[in-house]
């Protein structure tokens, strides 16, 4: 699990073989993990809490810009919930 810092939210990465094999995966994790650093700056997410999430398969096949629209859209709907 990787956090912001002490205070800010919490984030966990599950990635399983379903995506690929260890290369792929551990590019996917690396990417969201990134994703979500930056998204700590640019979506209002309660210092609270703690969000998982988790990639499909074909989330290997995914570009930097299409990944991040995917993850940005979803944590801004679930912090609008």
């Amino acid at each position: 699990m990787r956090s912001s810092g002490a205070n800010g939210p919490r984030f966990g990465v599950i990635v399983s073989t379903h995506v690929g094999g260890a290369v792929v995966r551990n590019l996917v994790r690396r990417r969201i993990q990134a994703v979500c650093a930056i998204a700590i700056d640019t979506v209002p997410i309660p210092a609270t809490d703690v969000i998982v999430i988790r990639a499909l398969p074909g989330a290997g096949e995914l570009d930097w810009d299409s990944l991040r629209a995917e993850i940005d859209r979803g944590l801004r709907r679930v912090v609008a919930a």
